[in-house]
């Protein structure tokens, strides 16, 4: 039988285990979803969480490991170089993540595979089924695999680090909207056809779902957790209203069923909310009653030009204050402002996308609804280029995207938490205005977001070792 070992690479923000034994807890439920699909398929899966136990040794030709972000990039390549180091056999890694995925081929060979590794895009089935030698048709749809088989992996102290902090629970995938800066898998222009590829929202089969839900209370239950805090795996909670309205019943049943107190976060388009309410309230007042608490809007601007520039025009201002308050007054909601901003390059009529003037309003718009409505600032910068966004497939990034396959270290500046430094954001004016906001916008009350400092390319090797040590434990809500 074919063994593989899937890794979660420890936190680039995390100390030095010498320091602390846990870097980031946060359960991979991606890589969950990996590891039962292949299950399925009776592939031997072995799990480790490098956050909260490093791997021992390897007894597998393959490794799997979860690229979360771009500043996980050095943390995978390290983790090549070890394990090629300590193994007395050739190996392959399956490389997934979302980050992969927005990789050309050319990009993941050079990033992962120039050291005469078998580097393999784990994200395709195709690739995947090919290298582990197994049949395509004996690996499910991910959208119908039960994470169970992989929950019953985890002894009770790993699961006890995972449910006493919020977690991921896999409802949905896939966003209808088309927003430039975002990479996720959303409806989005082919760079090269310019064909229009349409994604719509994909739910998770409601049975799963519920047997998944339900044996997480079942396991809480046992370790004695009495309430379960679940981010929702949604890009838009509220795009689908009937699906959601009935996974609002199936987290009611599971509740009643456990005696577990089961808390909800999740994001929403503005319009998505605002149809939802129009449409189908009971969708958002299901939720509610189900232990839903928490919406983040994704404002990510505050005037018409942005919006239009960034392909959000479905924002408007007047949209986004109504949401606001009625997530607040209408459904007793605690309303969270996902504002990216800073958004580098020019609109079509040759326009700035952001500006100091742009930037003000944005900063001034989450402080005024935090006083007023006390909805939570989550501020992000926005990188015009990463991998799988619209900026990384155009021709005026190629020089700066070729430096950071150069020096992948540097892929840590692409972090949305990261302040733009003159490789992110090349106009000085854009630039210093989007410090000094975002800056200001960390630091008012409630805000989630710790403020990263980032590592460009012409920064020395003490620099970095400095910045790296600044950083440590400024983990992302």
């Amino acid at each position: 039988m074919t063994t593989i070992t899937l890794i979660q690479p420890r936190h680039n923000y995390a100390p030095p285990r010498e320091e602390s034994t846990l870097g980031h807890v946060y359960m991979p439920t991606s890589l969950m979803t990996a590891g039962a699909r292949l299950l399925h398929a009776d592939v031997e899966v072995q799990f480790f969480d490098e956050n909260v136990n490093p791997v021992p040794f390897l007894d597998s030709h393959y490794v799997g490991i979860n690229l979360l972000g771009t500043p996980y990039i050095p943390e995978v390549i390290n983790l090549q170089h070890r394990f090629a180091q300590e193994a007395d056999k050739s190996l392959h890694f399956l490389l997934g993540g979302q980050v992969v995925s927005g990789l050309t081929p050319v990009q993941f060979q050079r990033l992962f595979g120039d050291q005469a590794y078998n580097a393999h895009n784990g994200n395709d089935d195709t690739i995947l089924t090919r290298v582990l030698k197994i049949d395509p048709r004996s690996l499910p749809h991910s959208e119908q695999t039960s994470l169970v088989p992989m929950y019953e992996k985890l002894s009770d102290r790993e699961m006890e680090l995972y449910l006493t902090r919020e977690f991921s629970l896999y409802v949905s995938q896939g966003c209808k909207f088309v927003c430039d800066f975002c990479a996720a898998v959303r409806t989005r222009e082919d760079p090269f056809t310019g064909e229009t590829i349409r994604v719509n929202e994909t739910y998770r089969n409601p049975a799963v779902l519920e047997q998944d839900l339900a044996y997480l209370a079942g396991r809480a239950k046992r370790l004695n957790i009495s309430t379960l805090q679940i981010y929702m795996s949604n890009l838009d909670v509220f795009q689908t209203p009937d699906r959601v309205l009935a996974f609002a019943k199936i987290v009611k049943k599971v509740r009643n069923d456990s005696g577990i107190l089961i808390e909800l976060r999740g994001l929403s388009a503005v319009s998505s909310f605002f149809d939802a309410r129009k449409d189908c309230p009971a969708s958002i007042t299901e939720l509610v009653e189900a232990g839903f608490h928490t919406v983040g809007f994704g404002v990510d601007g505050m005037t018409a030009n942005v919006w239009q520039a960034i392909r959000k025009g479905h924002n408007t201002e007047e949209k986004c204050l109504e949401v606001i308050r009625s997530a607040r007054e209408d459904f007793g909601l605690t309303p969270e402002i996902l504002m990216v901003f800073g958004h580098e390059g020019k609109t079509k009529d040759g326009k700035p996308k952001d500006t100091p003037e742009t930037l003000r309003l944005a900063y001034e718009f989450m402080r005024d609804m935090g006083e007023r409505y006390d909805a939570v600032p989550r501020p992000h910068v926005a990188k015009s280029f990463v991998p799988g966004n619209d900026g990384w497939f155009a021709l005026e990034n190629t020089n700066r995207i070729a430096r950071l396959l150069d020096d992948p270290e540097t892929f840590q500046c692409l972090d949305f938490t990261a302040i733009p430094t003159e490789f992110t954001h090349s106009d000085p004016t854009l630039r210093n205005a989007t410090i000094d906001y975002y800056t200001q916008s960390c630091m008012l009350p409630g805000s989630t977001t710790s403020l990263v400092f980032p590592i460009t390319p012409d920064m020395s090797t003490s620099s970095r070792t400095q910045i790296m040590i600044r950083n440590r434990g400024k983990y992302d809500r």
